[in-house]
């Protein structure tokens, strides 16, 4: 079976960054707390709901806190999800960093790891983008995504336009591991699949509200899987 492996993030133009004083983030996360905990503890819960809550509070300030210390070096996403067996199900951590960087031009490598299905996925790459003032970007890249749970490997090349009212971007993979037994069907082999994907994102500038998004993606072999995600 040729199976597809996840691909490679795209990185975002900004996630926004806030700066704060360490006295206004101690003060917010008690009253945050104090919120949270009175509200829970009146409706009076049992064992399982109050470990759940007590792993969903410190879930979130790790989060909080992971995010916050990457951002020193570059941009950061952290995503993650503790369940009652306390595994990283779900759970996800994207980083691009800039390399050279100017108001027009910004070279960056991005790395990313993800662990979903029961399968944990990482890859990493580097990227070109070039900005005309505040009208355009356009783009390229390319990355190698690696399957850590089954040793696929693949490598991807991309391309990327913005404008305020539209997204295009396009992608090409190619895989670089051969085939290898599927650990899901018994005498059965899988191996990543070669394929191109296009996507398309936009909203007409005169309604901001009335916005479409297409996707179209073609990959080649026989019984080809593709992600849920």
């Amino acid at each position: 079976m040729a199976a597809r492996a996840q691909h490679a993030v795209q990185p975002r133009l900004s996630m926004g960054n806030t700066t704060v004083t360490a006295d206004n983030n101690v003060e917010k996360n008690v009253a945050s707390f104090a919120a949270n905990a009175g509200t829970f503890l009146s409706s009076q819960p049992d064992s399982d709901a109050t470990r759940n809550f007590i792993t969903g509070m410190a879930t979130a300030k790790a989060n909080q806190e992971i995010q916050e210390w990457l951002g020193k070096y570059g941009t950061a996403r952290v995503k993650l999800n503790v369940d009652k067996d306390f595994s990283l199900k779900d759970s996800s951590l994207e980083m691009l960093y800039p390399i050279y960087d100017t108001p027009t031009n910004m070279l960056f490598t991005q790395g990313a790891i993800h662990r979903t299905d029961d399968r944990t996925q990482s890859n990493i790459g580097f990227g070109w983008r070039h900005f005309s003032g505040n009208d355009w970007m356009a783009g390229v890249n390319t990355f190698i995504d690696h399957d850590l749970s089954r040793s696929h490997t693949r490598i991807g090349v991309g391309a990327e336009y913005w404008r305020d009212y539209l997204k295009l971007s396009a992608n090409g993979y190619i895989r670089a591991s051969g085939w290898k037994k599927s650990p899901d069907i018994e005498d059965y082999q899988e191996r990543p699949a070669n394929g191109w994907d296009i996507r398309a994102e936009g909203y007409l500038p005169a309604w901001p509200q009335l916005g479409a998004s297409l996707m179209y993606e073609q990959y080649y072999g026989d019984e080809v899987g593709l992600p849920l995600l």
